[in-house]
This record gives structure tokens, sequence and C-alpha cells, in this order.
């Protein structure tokens, strides 16, 4: 599955959302765009454990 494919499902699914749901709802839409634009195409993949070290 995509980033894309679960982003479209996610909104299609804010149609259903209980109201006390929505913000949780859209905040994982948030997480998963950001994660899109940021590059991360897989992110069950990715060892973000490398990023902790960047910056420091």
């Amino acid at each position: 599955m995509t980033n894309k494919e679960a982003l479209d499902s996610l909104k299609q699914l804010k149609t259903y959302c209980a109201a006390d749901s929505l913000d949780k709802l859209n905040y994982a839409i948030a997480v998963i765009e950001k994660l899109d634009n940021d590059g991360i195409e897989n992110p069950l993949k990715t060892d973000f454990s490398k990023l902790l070290n960047k910056g420091k």
C-alpha cells in the first residue's frame, strides 16, 4: 500500500467517522501527509532510529 492509497482511504473514512474521533483521524492524515512530503514512501519499513541522532 502506498501513502496515497492510505490517505485516500482515510479521507473517505472522514465521512463515516464519529465526531469525537475526527480530530484523531485528521492527525493521522496529517502525519502520513508529512511523511509523504518528506519523501518517506514506506513508513512501516523506514528505520527512524537514525533520525534521532540527526542534529546532535
